[in-house]
């Protein structure tokens, strides 16, 4: 929950590497969490012919569009409203932090704001992001959307890093004092084991016990990332909710930050990173970013000449400010997202699945259909040959870069998705290693 347990994919590079170039692409993933498919697509899309794509995305939990709404809404800052560097960081910090900045935090209060007359308002929805649509959600869950974004503006408490430890405590048990040495094992023996590599043990040891994943010399978080509430009901003028419910042992490295197109990027000194899965996911995030906006690959200079990978600094006690006045004199920001042409994202009520083959509008539509590992029970073979075109792509997602799985566990899971395709004739399997791959991808003629 929150973010994606798998590295990002070029969907549309993935379509061209089993089939010819269509003029047009229709995507449906469903439980993608965290929209990093779609940034990669449409961030690398002058790598390709010029087609025109349109996602269709269906998620169980309402708080991961919200997030995946904000998360696209930063993407799409035009550059004079938010530079590179800066977008880059406040996207991280929202993204996989539980504590981020004062000025992401206010940044914050300022989206969610305009994020309540979004998802309130069509037209203004039209006017400010016009590549989505949001017509498909029923309207209790536009409501739920309402209540969330207004929450993240709300002045309430969140304690996440009590709820945090309390989650910890609650999973580790007796274990909870040896801490350090469960994160270690977990890391070296699981995580390095599937091929997360370039997660160095300081920044992912720091994450574990803290929640806060992404950090630079020079800055020092203090407020608490709202975005990452739980189950939020409002209560009068309040708010009362469920906490923190996300993943506490896989992290938000695995999305953006092991692999890159620089090789420099991944180069190591005494069998050691030099670089940090912090620093490859704000080398590859600046290259999406600056692809979506300019259509070209970015020429990146680091920002700084010092090489976290090998050092051991010492981290600071983790701390939390709650300030009640924090959304007061901070103007909402009206700034639109830019235009990116021949590109839709319609959120669909995830309740639609069961019954989507019924649905004219969705028959021999979609060319790519990814599911994530935890839905492999809604594979239905009726409705992917309904909603599927010709040679259309099936991704599914592996957890190998879950921590708590086993080999056994992992060939069950590959053996399940395998039996879910085996009465259907018109479907080829690829090559499939559980124990390496991150994705079970079949073509259904």
């Amino acid at each position: 929950m929150y973010w994606g347990l798998t590295p990002a994919l070029d969907l549309q590079d993935e379509y061209k590497k089993h089939n010819k170039p269509s003029k047009e692409l229709n995507i449906l993933i469903v439980g993608g969490a965290d929209a990093r498919h779609i940034l990669k697509t449409i961030g690398e899309r002058y790598r390709h012919e010029s087609v025109k794509i349109n996602f269709y995305v269906m998620e169980a939990c309402l708080e991961l569009i919200a997030r995946q709404l904000l998360l696209l809404n930063i993407a799409l800052e035009p550059p004079e409203q938010l530079g590179l560097m800066l977008k880059t960081k406040i996207f991280m910090e929202l993204y996989g932090n539980t504590i981020v900045r004062p000025l992401v935090a206010k940044y914050l209060t300022s989206k969610g704001k305009q994020l309540v007359n979004i998802i309130t308002n069509v037209e203004y929805l039209h006017e400010v992001m016009k590549i989505v649509d949001l017509r498909n959600l029923q309207y209790k869950e536009r409501d739920y959307l309402e209540v969330l974004f207004k929450y993240w503006c709300a002045p309430d408490p969140f304690r996440i890093c009590e709820l945090w430890e309390r989650r910890l405590r609650q999973s580790l048990g007796v274990r909870y004092d040896s801490r350090m040495g469960v994160f270690d094992w977990d890391l070296h023996m699981s995580l390095h084991s599937a091929g997360a590599t370039q997660l160095c043990p300081q920044e992912y040891k720091h994450w574990r016990d803290t929640g806060v994943a992404f950090t630079w010399l020079e800055s020092e978080v203090s407020k608490p990332n709202r975005t990452l509430v739980a189950g939020v009901v409002p209560s009068g003028e309040q708010f009362i909710h469920r906490g923190y419910l996300g993943d506490i042992v896989t992290g938000p490295f695995i999305a953006y930050g092991l692999h890159c197109n620089d090789k420099e990027m991944l180069k190591k000194t005494n069998n050691m990173n030099v670089n940090r899965a912090t620093d490859i996911t704000e080398y590859n995030l600046m290259q999406i970013f600056h692809g979506i906006l300019n259509k070209e690959e970015f020429d990146y200079k680091s920002t700084s000449n010092i090489k976290l990978g090998t050092v051991h600094v010492e981290i600071p006690e983790k701390r939390i400010v709650e300030n009640d006045t924090l959304n007061t004199g901070v103007k909402q920001s009206e700034s639109k997202c830019a235009d990116v042409e021949n590109i839709t994202i319609n959120f669909l009520s995830y309740k639609m699945l069961e019954y989507l083959h019924q649905k004219e509008q969705f028959k021999d539509l979609f060319n790519i259909i990814y599911f994530t590992n935890i839905f492999v029970e809604k594979l239905d073979s009726i409705v992917i040959n309904t909603v599927s075109s010709l040679n259309c792509l099936l991704i599914v997602e592996n957890q190998n870069y879950i921590p708590t799985n086993r080999t056994e566990q992992l060939d069950e899971l590959a053996s399940k998705i395998s039996n879910k395709f085996s009465s259907m004739e018109n479907v080829t399997e690829l090559p499939f290693n559980p124990k390496q791959d991150c994705y079970a991808m079949y073509v259904i003629k």
